[in-house]
């Protein structure tokens, strides 16, 4: 699987994609459950996260993930500790056809 791994990791890179890489210690704390929307506000992409996933990050990430969008960390402790997921499983994503 490291194999694969790799390949993946390789194509992305080439295609220009960041990769933010996160340790098991930050996925227990939802740092993978995270939700990039669109805001109404201006056009400015908002990176919805729990106050956990934010607290687990480091520096380095969190200035990788400010390049993308303003960061909005919400208190989900109960939703994380009861339901098993977090801000991402919260939110549904709608994907419509550009009208343009």
């Amino acid at each position: 699987h490291i194999e694969d791994k790799k390949l993946v990791t390789d194509s992305l890179s080439e295609d220009g994609i960041e990769i933010i890489s996160l340790s098991e210690d930050q996925i227990s704390h939802f740092a993978g459950n995270m939700l990039e929307v669109a805001s109404t506000l201006d056009n400015t992409p908002r990176i919805i996260m729990s106050i956990s996933a934010h607290q687990a990050l480091n520096d380095s990430q969190i200035e990788s993930l400010s390049k993308y969008g303003k960061i909005i960390s919400i208190p989900l402790d109960v939703i994380e500790a009861c339901g098993g997921g977090s801000a991402r499983c919260m939110m549904a994503e709608i994907h419509l056809p550009d009208t343009k």
